[in-house]
C-alpha cells in the first residue's frame, strides 16, 4: 500500500467491495429465481420479467463483475479501478434503460421503477469519480 494514500482509503474499498457483491448476490438470486420466488412477484414485475431482453442480463453480469473488480483494484491501490468502475457504471445505465424508456413499465409503476436503478446509478458514479480522483492524488498506481 501506498504511504501517502489515507487509511480510510482501505474502509472505503471494504465498503466498496461489499456494496459490490450484494450486485453480485442479487445477479446469482436474480438468475436462479424459482417458480415459487417468480410466482409472488407482482403482475408488472412479471411482465418484465418475461420479457427481459438478453443484454440487459449481459449488461447486469459486467456492472457487478466490472464493479466487484474495480472494489479488489481499489482495495489493492491499483488505477485498474477507475475503467473498472466506468464499464460498471454504463453498464447499470445499460441494464436499466429498457424497463425505464423501452417499456410502458413507468405507466404502471411510476417511480417505483426508477428509485433503485437511480440509487444504484449514483453509486456507480460516485465509485467511479472517488476512484478516478484518488488516482489523480496518486493514491492508486
Amino acid at each position: 500500500m501506498e504511504s501517502n494514500a489515507p487509511r480510510w482509503l482501505t474502509i472505503a474499498g471494504i465498503l466498496s467491495l461489499l456494496w459490490n457483491l450484494m450486485g453480485v448476490w442479487s445477479f446469482v438470486t436474480n438468475w436462479q429465481l424459482s417458480k415459487t420466488d417468480y410466482a409472488g412477484l407482482p403482475e408488472v414485475q412479471r411482465e418484465l420479467w418475461n420479457a427481459m431482453p438478453t443484454w440487459t442480463w449481459i449488461a447486469f453480469a459486467v456492472a457487478v463483475g466490472c464493479g466487484t473488480a474495480g472494489a479488489i483494484a481499489l482495495l489493492l491501490r491499483k488505477r485498474l479501478a477507475t475503467p473498472l468502475f466506468l464499464v460498471s457504471f454504463v453498464a447499470i445505465i445499460f441494464q436499466f434503460s429498457w424497463p425505464i424508456f423501452m417499456t410502458d413499465a413507468y405507466s404502471k409503476m411510476g417511480a417505483e421503477l426508477v428509485t433503485f436503478p437511480a440509487i444504484l446509478a449514483l453509486m456507480g458514479a460516485l465509485q467511479f469519480y472517488l476512484a478516478r480522483r484518488w488516482a489523480s492524488r496518486g493514491w492508486l498506481k
